[in-house]
């Protein structure tokens, strides 16, 4: 594949809800979501690898050129993926849209840096427990907003978009997705 083809393999990569009303949203095999915290070490998500994060930096310049266009296909993806979802959000999203577009841009700007990381990361990991407190966000919504953010950016960038871009973008959202969910289960009160 050159790197001007489009790849629609994460198109398939998701499998469909079992039912458009179901409540839980479950995909029809769960997602892997972090072990529950039993006091054992769980080691942190795996920082994307240097050549992923010039990739994706390369790939920004579509990204900044377009933030209100990338923000309406990521949640036009998310709700296509997981309409049930619609409802957690208000009707007016320009606030939210562009949120989404400060957050995406300000962890790959820190990921630049890595004496950045360790705020990132706290960033990252308050992020997932507001996500559960305020928007009752649960673990299995993190595979579709990861699978949403990288169609998106797919849209966004056009025929700059390859299978190796595509991958460096899967790389990243796993990393940040990862920390949310690290936030969220750290923030879940022990029972």
């Amino acid at each position: 594949m050159t790197s001007t083809q489009r790849t629609d393999s994460i198109d398939t990569a998701l499998p469909l809800p079992r039912h458009q009303d179901a409540p839980t949203l479950a995909p029809r095999s769960a997602p892997p979501t972090p072990p529950v915290r039993t006091g054992l070490p769980v080691p942190p998500p795996r920082r994307p690898a240097q050549r992923d994060i010039l990739a994706i930096q390369a790939s920004l310049v579509a990204v900044r050129k377009r933030p209100v266009a990338l923000a309406e296909s990521f949640y036009a993806h998310l709700f296509a993926m997981a309409p049930g979802i619609r409802g957690m959000f208000a009707e007016d999203m320009s606030t939210q849209m562009q949120r989404m577009t400060d957050v995406l841009l300000a962890t790959i700007v820190a990921l630049e840096d890595p004496a950045e990381q360790p705020a990132l990361e706290h960033t990252l990991h308050a992020l997932g427990a507001l996500h559960r407190d305020r928007w009752n966000v649960v673990p299995e919504h993190y595979l579709y907003i990861a699978h949403a953010l990288t169609r998106s950016v797919r849209d966004v960038a056009g025929p700059a978009w390859s299978s190796a871009l595509s991958s460096s973008w899967i790389a990243l959202t796993q990393w940040i997705t990862g920390h949310m969910l690290d936030g969220h289960h750290r923030a879940t009160p022990e029972r």
